[in-house]
């Protein structure tokens, strides 16, 4: 699983990188943490950071703040998101993650969070040269803008889904998730959809299996989790031939391009077709997604608030018009942030 751990243990964390930089201008640009970091500061102008959601309970970045102090030069930092199951703003950090939001705090002009929650919970802290821009993925199209459109439902044929059955105790209500995910997973099967994995290490060591290698174990894993809502049977053959994962986020993209709808709890799964112009909707479980989604205009539903995962309820959910339109107007906001951290936007 070398692959999955050069990513931060979830392939998401690619498409923010990917969204972040293929739209900064730059002259040269080194991902080597391994660099002294006064070598750091002789060859570089700036620390760029595309966040995930650093700010939540159990994660230390001590170690991030110690190299940026070290290196002292300016940071840029994009996406930057507080996890919680509930809206509380009063969340307790590790010593490590309260020093790196100091250090960030004190060499960023503007922190780029991704919604009014974590707006908030860095308030709390004293922190306020804040901008909520969510998610740097969102705005890989550039000026062109994203151009969704949708079709009749009676023409949607190929979908693609995605879930989070490893993050469950992390939700708003661990039932009501459980249950929306056996929901995800039997629609899968009946629409004979591709699941597309991020961080769910049975099935991305199930779809990135060396040749001749045996599934067994992994499929046994998916079976057990599905009993009771898909056949066991099903369930294997299923995942023996949907179930997907993707390394280079270009793939990745051009592999949405192949679907007429995504759904999921998955923000950058559902995030990658938006982007190759495929309606797509986030079934939102916890404060990373859904305060993310809501201020960006992104199509989502709370698992509270959902009854029971439908294709065509969910479908007319996803309906992009607004999204388009809103895109437009974050777009222009996005610039000024960037020109205010000292980044160059392509375009």
């Amino acid at each position: 699983m070398s692959k999955l751990a050069k990513t931060g243990g979830n392939t998401g964390n690619q498409v923010i990188a990917y969204g972040l930089l293929s739209q900064i201008a730059y002259d040269d640009i080194s991902w080597d943490y391994r660099i002294d970091p006064k070598e750091v500061r002789e060859r570089f102008d700036m620390i760029v950071i595309a966040a995930a959601n650093f700010l939540f309970p159990k994660f230390d970045f001590g170690g991030m703040a110690d190299y940026i102090e070290r290196a002292d030069l300016p940071v840029a930092i994009v996406g930057l998101g507080a996890q919680s199951n509930s809206y509380d703003p009063n969340i307790e950090l590790m010593p490590g993650t309260e020093r790196f939001v100091k250090v960030i705090a004190e060499r960023a002009p503007s922190i780029g969070v991704r919604g009014p929650y974590t707006q908030q919970v860095l308030a709390r802290r004293g922190v306020h040269n804040v901008t909520v821009t969510g998610c740097p993925s969102f705005y890989m199209r550039g000026p062109g803008g994203l151009n969704l459109r949708a079709k009749p439902f009676d023409q949607i044929k190929r979908i693609s889904i995605n879930a989070s059955r490893d993050v469950i105790g992390h939700s708003f209500d661990k039932e009501k998730m459980k249950k929306h995910l056996l929901d995800i997973y039997r629609t899968g099967v009946e629409w004979k959809a591709d699941f597309i994995a991020q961080s769910e290490q049975a099935e991305i060591k199930l779809a990135d299996r060396l040749p001749g290698a045996t599934a067994d174990a992994q499929l046994s894993e998916i079976v057990t989790f599905l009993s009771g809502a898909v056949a066991a049977e099903a369930a294997r053959n299923w995942a023996a031939e949907h179930v997907k994962v993707f390394f280079d986020v270009d793939r990745w993209l051009d592999a949405m391009s192949n679907y007429d709808f995504v759904f999921g709890t998955r923000f950058h799964g559902c995030m990658a077709a938006i982007q190759r112009g495929v309606p797509a909707i986030v079934i939102c479980h916890d404060t990373r997604t859904e305060d993310m989604c809501s201020f960006l205009g992104m199509p989502n539903v709370s698992i509270v608030k959902l009854d029971k995962v439908d294709v065509q309820s969910l479908y007319n959910l996803a309906e992009p018009t607004k999204l388009n339109q809103r895109y437009d107007e974050l777009y222009r906001a996005y610039i000024e942030f960037a020109k205010k951290n000292g980044l160059k936007l392509k375009g």
